[in-house]
């Protein structure tokens, strides 16, 4: 990833997790993108959206997925979700913490819930295991 993509990346997250969840920096900006993946999802060139995956000791965790604003409900943010899982590799354990409100949008591509919800820089999440893998 160019230093630019991974620029357009940050300014992504920073928009949709600082500014409009009113996430601190200092949670988002967690010093674990050197230990991960990042990929940038473009419409029409232009970079709108985001997401990481790394490899934990509990299986690969997929995290930071963004999408801004005026690009969500066009499928981006599936796009980022199944080019992630193919990028895996096959029986490993895959893993994210979904933000209560995507839960539905996350089973769409395999996930189900697990435990119970819990609190994550101020939001409610649910972990969730991908039942294919």
């Amino acid at each position: 990833m160019s230093p630019e993509d991974r620029q357009a990346a940050f300014d992504i997250r920073r928009q949709v997790f600082i500014h409009e969840q009113g996430i601190p920096a200092r949670l988002e900006q967690d010093g674990e993108d050197e230990n991960a993946t990042i990929v940038l999802a473009r419409w029409q060139g232009v970079p709108v959206g985001t997401a990481r995956f790394r490899r934990t000791v509990s299986g690969w965790k997929l995290e930071r997925f963004a999408v801004l604003r005026e690009f969500r409900n066009r499928g981006i943010g599936g796009a980022l979700v199944q080019f992630i899982l193919h990028s895996l590799p096959k029986g490993d354990r895959v893993y994210l913490h979904a933000q209560e409100g995507v839960i539905d949008f996350y089973r769409r591509y395999g996930f189900e819930p697990s435990g119970p919800p819990f609190r994550e820089a101020g939001i409610v999440h649910q972990l969730m295991v991908h039942r294919l893998l």
